[in-house]
């Protein structure tokens, strides 16, 4: 017994049993791993939300933001998104003043950002569940005018845009006994440090690929730059030369893997995890299999590309694609 329990810690023993497990799992194995950032590790998209809001309410009052248009935007590196923005609203500034503007904001805002906790949704779905008490939807535009407020004006917003017949009392004395019953129980990581942390200690080559700035990600991962430092290289699309076009195009994968000391080829053992239709497409046009965690709006059609779809980074079983697993398995 102890003879077999030995052999199955063998190096060697462990790769051949977790290539059988991958390929039982349908996955090609792979060896090494490359990460996004904004949406997957870092609980950033809402922020750039807010920020996009805040300008389109100072230079197009009543414009919004919705959805649809942001998913399309997800991914894209700075310029992309800030031409496409003043464009769409033909709004009265270059794209250029408002990438300076955006930049400035986020910068306030990103000081403070978290890793990948789900507070934001448990608001929003408290919102909704006392809309739907009084059998009221909650749309997506009102849905934006709430996002990054605070508690009173979130309930006063939620009262006056919703018809809800209460006061704004009583809808505030629900939402906070909602929304503290469920921040007890939020997964403050979401797995992300976890599978980070995991990857390295079993000397799995990890990297990040993230459409962002060098300036951009040095703020963002100020309060986890131990974390971050993890990572073998970071490829940031919007000041990196060697990335020609942004998501949805393959570079910024392509440069990833090249950037690894054994040069892997691509198709063959990189897995990527994204969050966002056009790092997926990005990802399978670098011809790599892709694990994608999307924001729950995200439709079945934009889901296309990813080789598998999980609600959160707690649902990944590294051995499925023929990685060590984590030890509690």
């Amino acid at each position: 017994m102890n003879r077999l329990q030995s052999s199955l810690k063998n190096p060697l023993t462990m790769t051949i049993l977790n290539t059988i497990k991958s390929s039982t799992a349908g996955f090609k194995t792979v060896s090494h791993c490359i990460f996004d950032m904004d949406g997957l590790l870092l609980d950033t998209e809402t922020l750039y939300t807010l920020v996009t809001q805040n300008i389109l309410d100072e230079y197009s009052p009543g414009k919004i933001y919705t959805w649809e248009l942001k998913v399309t935007l997800m991914g894209l590196q700075k310029e992309d998104v800030s031409k496409k923005i003043v464009e769409i609203f033909d709004l009265p500034i270059t794209w250029e003043e408002y990438a300076e503007l955006a930049q400035a904001q986020i910068e306030d805002l990103m000081k403070n950002c978290r890793l990948m906790p789900d507070t934001e949704k448990i608001y929003e779905k408290a919102v909704e569940n006392i809309a739907k008490k009084y059998n009221r939807p909650y749309p997506w535009d009102v849905r934006m005018k709430i996002l990054g407020t605070i508690e009173r004006r979130t309930c006063e917003i939620a009262v006056k845009e919703l018809k809800l017949p209460c006061t704004v009392d009583d809808f505030q004395r629900q939402f906070v006994q909602i929304t503290l019953k469920n921040l007890e129980n939020v997964y403050l990581f979401k797995g992300a440090e976890r599978l980070v942390r995991h990857l390295h200690e079993n000397n799995v080559p990890i990297c990040l690929a993230t459409s962002s700035s060098k300036e951009s990600v040095e703020v963002k991962t100020t309060h986890h730059k131990e974390l971050f430092n993890l990572f073998h290289h970071k490829v940031m699309g919007s000041s990196d030369p060697e990335v020609k076009e942004g998501k949805p195009a393959p570079d910024i994968f392509l440069v990833a893997a090249k950037r690894f000391p054994d040069s892997p080829k691509p198709d063959d053992v990189c897995l990527v995890f994204e969050d966002a239709p056009n790092g997926c497409k990005a990802a399978r046009s670098a011809g790599m299999q892709v694990v994608m965690v999307p924001d729950s709006h995200v439709s079945e059609n934009q889901k296309q590309d990813a080789t598998v779809v999980y609600k959160s980074l707690l649902d990944f079983k590294p051995e499925d694609f023929g990685l060590p697993p984590y030890k509690d398995n």
